[in-house]
């Protein structure tokens, strides 16, 4: 039954970035050392105390929300129907081991680490093709809306690690499903 109704909504709703923000802000931090743990050190910005601050994945997140829902047009059903779908494509994400998404977090973290910005896309691709390689259970739902779960779950994993790359990561995830 759910496999089949969120193959259906998944025909009615195409709005990437509005989705993509919505599946990030329901999608809680999966690693608990990473929850609350401060990722970055911003040494232009001293506290009062002579401190540099920190940011954390959820400060990034917080930032992208901050920036991008403005640029989106959005009537309340559409963003209930987003909220809806985020939901649903959860769950199947939550489909994935959690051993194996880390360790395609891990080689898509590296190799977005050290190659331009311009390959990120491919990279994204490949790992997200790798995780449907490793799932049967994901067959029963269209291979379109795996792949957005897959990718959006593995964005959110790298972007755990490395909160700085949320915005790129963000923009090439847009960019591919843009392109299709």
């Amino acid at each position: 039954m759910f496999a089949m109704d969120c193959n259906r909504n998944y025909n009615h709703f195409q709005h990437t970035p509005l989705l993509l923000l919505s599946f990030l802000e329901q999608k809680g931090c999966q690693n608990s050392e990473l929850a609350n743990h401060n990722y970055i050190e911003i040494e232009e910005e001293l506290q009062t105390d002579g401190h540099s601050s920190s940011v954390t994945y959820r400060d990034f997140l917080n930032d992208l929300q901050n920036q991008v829902q403005p640029q989106l047009p959005v009537d309340d059903e559409e963003a209930r129907a987003a909220r809806e779908m985020a939901a649903e494509l959860i769950r199947i994400a939550d489909l994935l081991e959690q051993r194996v998404l880390f360790q395609a977090a891990e080689t898509l973290t590296k190799k977005l680490d050290t190659c331009p910005e311009q390959f990120w896309v491919r990279h994204l691709s490949d790992g997200v093709q790798g995780l449907l390689r490793q799932v049967a259970e994901a067959k029963e739902f269209k291979k379109e809306l795996v792949e957005m779960a897959f990718t959006f779950v593995l964005m959110k994993t790298v972007c755990e690690r490395v909160p700085q790359f949320l915005f790129r990561l963000y923009g090439s995830v847009v960019q591919y499903f843009g392109s299709r």
